[in-house]
């Protein structure tokens, strides 16, 4: 009785050791949002998560031609990755501006980011400080543009040039107490002719975060808009970074950068 006794302990206690060494569960792909965006399921937790390195059209673009992109780039991703296990691997940054993980994501040997790009399916942009693999990715699309496949595919409308437009000003010392929410940087179109800021990226190049990626926008001639730190104006486009803190240095002054979607610099503006 003793013996069977000690021996159901030490089964039990095997198992609970068994147990609390087991391998963490591997990530599932419950959703894929659009081309460059997923959901998983890790250990019974939901997380969003945005490729890096990578951008793809928007399912909401006004423009026919985009929206039909995005869909050709979400129906791929979705493909490689929906209801299977992957491996995320991170870079430099945990999250973006919106909480959601930023990683590479594999299914098998297969670098999804570098396959959405391969395929003509999505721009290599980089968002520093997360350019592990930029280099590579950049390859890839220089290889894209020239078999000319999808998004490089000439007989298709392209992403017309920025032209006349500026960081014209940046209010960088917030009348709101340590948060600074007010802070904002103004875009003004200087010229005579509408521009598309569509896929357009306003950051803080010195300190490589955060990033603001303009939804669909045409900005008018001699008009401006704001991109507010965390606080939303209609009168001024309703844009923010939606960051917890202060973006804009006091002392030591940052420098914006406003990138086209094609990751082309558009205008530079320091204080």
């Amino acid at each position: 009785m003793k013996t069977k006794f000690v021996s159901s302990i030490l089964v039990l206690l095997l198992v609970i050791l068994a147990a609390g060494c087991a391998a963490p569960t591997a990530p599932l792909v419950t959703r894929v949002i659009d081309g460059d965006t997923i959901e998983v399921d890790i250990g019974g937790t939901i997380y969003k998560v945005r490729y890096i390195g990578i951008d793809t059209p928007e399912l909401d673009d006004e423009r026919p031609e985009f929206c039909a992109l995005a869909q050709e780039a979400t129906r791929y991703n979705r493909q490689l990755v929906e209801g299977k296990t992957v491996r995320l691997e991170k870079d430099v940054s945990e999250t973006d501006q919106y909480g959601r993980l930023l990683r590479y994501v594999y299914i098998g040997d297969t670098l999804v980011n570098a396959e959405l790009v391969r395929q003509g399916l999505a721009w290599a942009i980089p968002y520093p400080p997360d350019t592990k693999y930029q280099d590579y990715l950049m390859e890839l699309e220089q290889q894209a543009r020239q078999d000319g496949i999808v998004i490089w595919d000439t007989s298709k409308p392209q992403p017309i040039e920025i032209e006349n437009v500026e960081i014209t000003y940046i209010f960088y010392d917030g009348l709101v107490a340590r948060v600074e929410s007010d802070e904002y940087v103004e875009i003004t179109n200087l010229g005579d002719q509408p521009q598309e800021l569509t896929g357009c990226m306003l950051i803080d190049i010195s300190d490589e975060y955060p990033s603001f990626i303009f939804p669909s926008c045409i900005l008018t001639p001699g008009k401006s808009i704001r991109v507010y730190t965390n606080e939303y104006h209609p009168e001024w486009g309703g844009f923010s970074f939606e960051y917890s803190q202060a973006i804009w240095n006091n002392s030591e002054p940052d420098v914006a950068v406003l990138y086209d979607s094609q990751g082309k610099e558009v205008s530079r503006k320091s204080y």
